[in-house]
């Protein structure tokens, strides 16, 4: 069998039931057979081994029953970087990146607080690009952790990214940061049944955010308010525009109301940043 015959297998195998499903065929091929996406358009009539077909059957399995293609590579791109991804923690977005161009305009800092750290990915990128000397990472998944953790191997960044496992609405510090960053969950719990099958084998708890979406906001205002130092800059990721007023109202609670609203690339307000007074 050519890899021809099993690109149009594959293709046929995805139509109707994941999008794009010709690029599609193309990731998954190249990544069973750790080839580059160029390589495979260009030989379509190379014979390929039974090894070769069988790994990209199981991997194109994997991916029509739902797995996202990010944690079968274990590997997602994040404002340039390659950072290190598997089941159970959070997949990057191309809209958390607003988070780190507020960063970068606005950097650079000293200490930064990075809450709902995931894999690392807001802090990690912060502390390579040098808009800041260090970072305290918080988490509530002993997984996300321990990815974190690699991430910061792999960038050469450990000695700068500190990690904690903790829960965000119980926690306290008795130090100041000049800079706090958060990605909540932020979905109500309402429209987990509507979602992808794709994103609902992601961590649910790190989607979900109550009733409302918004049971976070208070505790990161409360943050925000008793540790981030006079002049520091926080930046907060929301869940668009519906959300912009209630969380600002949940903020200027907290005496925060220096708030301004930073839309991602399409258009949806996706960052609230200030400066402390």
């Amino acid at each position: 069998m050519t890899l021809g015959d099993v690109y149009r297998e594959v293709v046929s195998l995805f139509r109707g039931k994941i999008p794009n499903s010709h690029l599609e065929a193309i990731l998954i091929i190249s990544l069973a057979l750790n080839k580059p996406k160029e390589y495979i358009l260009a030989h379509q009539d190379l014979e390929i081994s039974p090894e070769e077909i069988k790994r990209i059957e199981e991997l194109s399995s994997k991916r029509i029953s739902g797995i996202p293609y990010a944690y079968l590579k274990k590997e997602k791109e994040f404002f340039g970087l390659n950072f290190y991804i598997e089941e159970g923690v959070l997949i990057p977005r191309p809209e958390t990146e607003t988070i780190v161009e507020v960063v970068l305009q606005e950097g650079p800092f000293i200490s930064g607080l990075d809450l709902f750290s995931g894999s690392g990915i807001i802090g990690l990128s912060i502390l390579y690009y040098d808009a800041c000397k260090r970072f305290l990472g918080v988490d509530i998944s002993s997984k996300s952790i321990e990815i974190a953790d690699i991430n910061a191997r792999r960038l050469g960044l450990s000695d700068r990214y500190r990690l904690i496992k903790a829960d965000v609405r119980y926690i306290s510090f008795d130090e100041e940061f000049d800079l706090i960053v958060a990605n909540p969950p932020y979905l109500p719990n309402s429209v987990w049944d509507s979602l992808d099958l794709e994103v609902k084998n992601e961590p649910k708890e790190a989607l979900l955010g109550g009733e409302d979406g918004l049971i976070f906001y208070p505790e990161i205002a409360r943050l925000i308010s008793e540790n981030l130092a006079e002049g520091g800059l926080f930046a907060v990721e929301i869940g668009g525009d519906e959300q912009v007023d209630r969380v600002k109202e949940i903020f200027v609670s907290y005496n925060i109301r220096r708030i301004n609203v930073k839309a991602d690339l399409a258009g949806i307000s996706r960052v609230i940043w200030g400066r402390k007074e």
